[in-house]
């Protein structure tokens, strides 16, 4: 016994220490006493009252104007804003209020925005934009598994006036006659529809010059640089004055080459959060490399390019059927068998769902959901009200696009004609694949050359510091805030990933985020927007935010 009671305190380490079992949990404490003891609160956004003396409250947009402390279930004062629906031909013309589009509008109090704009789009086709402000980009956020909405610091409205628009006709909030939504069926109505109700928004609130900057992600990939570079065929700057666009994990080219040739290859790299097991990945390989996909990339990623490259299933060298090479569709599937809640547009997902206030995925499409409520319609100057989905409307023709994809046709124009576009992909979207998007890329002529004359991974994309670190960081110890705080109004700083810079083009990888660059990675959507805008000289720039001053100080609005 006194041999055992002299090897315990040493087995437990009360001497040496060296081969003492510690309380993991205790790490916690010690991490907290070096972590920020006083880090500032983020800032809400910058709210701008609705006054008679308001830059945009005029008799035209009067009868647009929102209350700001009357949206439902928001507990704060959204100062001033402006929602409703315009028609996308004259008003004048013959049933033109049957077929409009909804717009919600947040003016910005930053000096620096007082002539422009930018436009946010969802893509789809025939998502609503109303996902993209409730949970990527505006002014407030009521993102997946939180309880309430809440104040964004990293809000879009800090830097320029922005509007979120559901088009096209029949999408979201806008309004569509009867079978309208199955005649649009290519890009050029969607220009033209577009151009129709951006007039009337122009009018409506007075804006006549301003510059115009697109933005958006998934499908906008098609929508924004067939519409701006409609917009920029009219040759006039008091509506149409497009001065850059960004579009994120964008659908801009062949399915093949933005999906499943780089499938397999993502596998590999990402197997250790996938792990579908060993059998299934070689054989996947196999298929890849039958299929000609394997091939393809090697081509597809060789800067600069040596050449125009083929579609990838020109380069198949076996005896493959079209089943045989859909290889996305079965890493897919093999993948929610390992994890039934594999979420394709971020990848490190797991279960259970988190519930959602826009519905999908835990109260499935929708109508269920925030948008669909009649209060909340009403508060929007909506009306007659619709059964609001965040993806819906089977009968868009547009599901059967007649249109090329904008790599092959109009998105070098638009570079070439801006010097200003950003095509951004995140990481850990296994929808539109960060590889694919460079493919097509680099398969594009602009100004005077193909592709990138060197690797575009090789410069790396910073994201400021920020004031909502140190508040996280402490709730991260402490958990002394219940609930926790929510993931958008926190974002990280540091390499976000890789950024490149070529003839008016910018390529942009973020490393955390998936699908929606802006929600899983608010910093980093912020930072495109500010070197969109001109506000910073390029994504290498280290340095505070714009609206930002000093290291984990913050200044108002963030």
């Amino acid at each position: 016994m006194q041999l055992i009671a002299f090897l315990l305190p040493a087995l437990l380490g009360a001497s040496s220490g060296v081969l003492a079992v510690k309380n993991p949990h205790g790490r916690a404490a010690t991490l907290m006493s070096r972590a920020p003891k006083s880090a500032p609160k983020p800032a809400a956004p910058v709210k701008r009252a609705l006054s008679e003396d308001s830059q945009f409250l005029n008799s035209n947009s009067k009868k647009f104007a929102v209350n700001g402390t009357g949206v439902p279930e928001v507990n704060f004062d959204l100062g001033e804003s402006y929602a409703g629906r315009l028609p996308i031909t004259s008003p004048n013309s013959t049933n033109a209020s049957a077929n409009e589009f909804f717009f919600w509008f947040f003016p910005s109090s930053n000096e620096l925005a007082k002539n422009e704009i930018v436009i946010w789009l969802n893509g789809g086709p025939g998502c609503s934009s109303m996902d993209g402000l409730l949970q990527e980009n505006g002014p407030f956020q009521w993102q997946s598994g939180t309880f309430a909405p809440q104040q964004n610091p990293f809000s879009w409205t800090n830097l320029t006036n922005m509007v979120w628009i559901d088009q096209p006709v029949g999408t979201g909030l806008s309004l569509a006659a009867p079978g309208v939504p199955a005649q649009i069926q290519n890009e050029t109505t969607i220009a033209k529809d577009f151009a129709g109700f951006w007039k009337n928004f122009i009018e409506t609130f007075e804006m006549q010059g301003f510059d115009v900057y697109f933005t958006g992600e998934s499908y906008a990939g098609q929508f924004i640089p067939y519409i701006s570079s409609y917009f920029l065929d009219q040759n006039d700057t008091t509506y149409y004055n497009v001065k850059g666009i960004q579009i994120n994990d964008p659908v801009i080219g062949s399915t093949d080459a933005l999906q499943e040739a780089p499938a397999v290859s993502f596998l590999n790299y990402y197997n250790n959060v996938m792990n579908l097991n060993d059998s299934f990945v070689a054989a996947i390989n196999e298929r890849a490399e039958a299929c000609g996909y394997n091939a393809f990339m090697d081509l597809a990623l060789t800067f600069p390019p040596a050449g125009k490259f083929p579609q990838p299933t020109s380069l198949a060298t076996g005896n493959v059927t079209d089943a045989d090479c859909d290889v996305l569709d079965d890493i897919f599937l093999a993948a929610l068998y390992v994890n039934p809640c594999f979420n394709f547009y971020h990848i490190t997902d797991f279960c259970p769902f988190l519930w959602d206030e826009l519905g999908a995925p835990s109260l499935g499409d929708g109508p269920n959901n925030y948008f669909n409520r009649p209060d909340v319609q009403t508060a929007l100057n909506v009306s007659p009200h619709v059964d609001y989905a965040v993806c819906g409307n089977p009968t868009l023709g547009l599901h059967l696009d007649q249109s090329l994809p904008s790599s092959f046709t109009v998105l070098a124009g638009v570079v070439e004609r801006t010097n200003n576009v950003i095509v951004g992909n995140g990481n850990l979207d296994f929808l539109i694949l960060t590889n694919g998007t460079l493919a097509a890329l680099n398969n594009m002529t602009w100004n005077g050359a193909q592709g990138f004359s060197s690797n575009p991974f090789t410069d790396k994309f910073f994201v400021p510091y920020n004031p909502t670190i140190g508040p996280a960081l402490n709730e991260t110890f402490t958990q002394s805030n219940i609930p926790a705080i929510s993931v958008g109004l926190v974002a990280g700083g540091g390499y976000y990933g890789t950024t490149h810079t070529e003839r008016g083009l910018t390529f942009v990888t973020v490393d955390h985020a998936g699908h929606e660059i802006p929600q899983y990675a608010p910093g980093a959507g912020y930072r495109q927007l500010e070197f969109l805008l001109g506000r910073i000289k390029s994504l290498t720039e280290q340095g505070d935010f714009t609206t930002q001053s000093g290291n984990f100080t913050g200044t108002t609005p963030l």
